[in-house]
């Protein structure tokens, strides 16, 4: 299935451009992995909307989108104007580390792009692999700025779960490469995503045993 990046792409702008976005490479990356037959008929759930310009991509590749962000305004008022002309997306107004925010359907994918230091994303991984059922992927973003944000940031936390989590596992880097610099000086430390695949076997068994796992 060939999608049409003018379409995608419009009215979105680059990392360079706007710093809370993700880069179009980020975005194209995305579009490599994920425009596959085997997702076309997947949820994704995605935390951290801000002005829905991923969201948008990820419209074109899922079959339903779920978007979680803080604030209406301007947030998920922008991202609902960007993408007044898809109907997949559902938008949710929740702090995802005040409220609770249990979802009661099948989540085959992870978008984690909230906030960014390490106790957050933790609870973010936490959470999202809590309402895995099965095999999932997780997607990352800001990976490689992990020393730029308190705790060691999103690549702190991730590397914690590949370490500690069997079946929890990195697929790929997506994204600039590690040295690129993007915006306001600031260069990657690592690859600026990750995409992981989860499998909750491991996991499973642990806890029917009564194990701790964290």
């Amino acid at each position: 299935m060939k999608v049409q990046k003018e379409i995608v792409f419009q009215g979105i702008p680059d990392k360079s451009e706007y710093k809370e976005t993700t880069s179009i490479k980020f975005k194209e990356d995305l579009i490599e992995f994920f425009n596959d037959s085997k997702f076309k008929n997947k949820t994704i759930l995605e935390l951290g909307t801000n002005h829905g310009h991923t969201t948008r991509v990820l419209s074109f590749l899922f079959e339903n989108v779920i978007t979680m962000d803080w604030r209406e305004e301007p947030n998920l008022r922008m991202a609902r104007e960007l993408n007044h002309d898809r109907d997949n997306i559902t938008y949710i107004q929740k702090n995802v580390y005040e409220e609770d925010w249990y979802i009661d359907e099948k989540i085959d994918v992870f978008f984690i792009d909230c906030v960014h230091d390490y106790d957050n994303v933790y609870s973010d991984i936490v959470n999202c692999c809590n309402i895995s059922k099965g095999i999932s992927y997780f997607i990352f973003d800001d990976y490689g700025l992990g020393s730029y944000y308190h705790g060691g940031g999103v690549k702190a936390a991730v590397d914690f779960f590949i370490e500690k989590i069997q079946g929890f596992d990195i697929v790929t880097t997506i994204g600039h490469s590690a040295g690129e610099v993007v915006r306001q000086g600031k260069e990657f430390l690592d690859s600026e995503g990750l995409i992981c695949k989860y499998d909750n076997t491991w996991v499973m068994s642990q806890l029917e045993k009564g194990e701790e796992i964290l």
